[in-house]
């Protein structure tokens, strides 16, 4: 059985493939398995194993980024097709934003769970673990920042089935959870996906069992020798914490594309 990464990542005002490269370079060192590329046009790095060329489609999401202090274009439409486009038969699926940091990964990729992924999240600079909802119905809310499928499993097909079934017809979906269909989110699809996928019941199986550790955008970070520095702000004090060898899902992107401008 093989086993890979899958990225996408289209450039836009953020260049999310410089992201990826990154992003490839730390899966290869923390975890050794190949990295695939699903991009619009062919990026020249050896970081990728192989690259998807795709239409990234006319359909766009325009979001303000506050680490930024602009709005900018956000492409996030099709990450459905991950099922059909990976060439592996057990895929670990993540955000160009989210960072490798250890081998923590790997025996989630070597388990028998069909499908995994996180649903409960903390702040790198908060104590509390939280669990998100969405809609007006406050529905689980599931992230798709990091999830982990087999191909060959009916439950994974199902989900994927329903997840371009969502995106298709988000107007639909928004009006009968009760949510803001002005952005799509990949999340709120994969979680009625989910949701639906599961019998209309929680999917307690296929959560990841820790919480996801987000970097917020509120924060500065800088990195040293593989070790993560974050700065903010608390009771009007400025505070900082080291984290090292920890995956971190990393929110404030111009951060990224600074940090990695001087390492290239």
């Amino acid at each position: 059985m093989t086993t890979g990464a899958l990225l996408f990542a289209f450039d836009s005002e953020i260049q999310y493939t410089k992201l990826a490269v990154e992003c490839a370079r730390r899966i290869k060192k923390h975890l050794g398995i190949p990295v695939t590329l699903v991009t619009d046009k062919p990026v020249d790095s050896d970081m990728f194993d192989s690259q998807v060329i795709v239409d990234r489609g006319k359909n766009t999401n325009r979001r303000y980024f506050h680490d930024r202090k602009e709005t900018t274009t956000w492409y996030n439409f099709g990450r459905n097709a991950a099922l059909d486009l990976s060439p592996y038969d057990r895929t670990l699926l993540v955000d160009t934003d989210y960072m490798v940091n250890s081998d923590s990964l790997a025996p989630l990729l070597d388990s028998s769970q069909p499908f995994l992924c996180h649903r409960h999240v903390r702040s790198i600079h908060q104590p509390l673990t939280r669990l998100q909802t969405f809609g007006t119905k406050n529905s689980h809310m599931w992230w798709a920042t990091v999830v982990i499928f087999d191909r060959h499993s009916q439950f994974t097909q199902d989900v994927f089935d329903i997840w371009k079934m969502v995106e298709q017809n988000y107007a639909h979906y928004g009006t009968l959870f009760g949510f803001n269909t002005r952005q799509y989110r990949n999340d709120f699809a994969i979680s009625i996906a989910l949701l639906l996928a599961n019998g209309n019941t929680h999917p307690h199986q296929c959560e990841i069992p820790w919480p996801m550790a987000n970097v917020e955008t509120d924060v500065e970070i800088d990195l040293v020798d593989n070790t993560w520095w974050i700065e903010y702000i608390n009771d009007k004090r400025k505070k900082k914490i080291c984290v090292k060898n920890h995956d971190l899902h990393v929110m404030c992107k111009s951060y990224l594309e600074k940090l990695y401008a001087v390492r290239s």
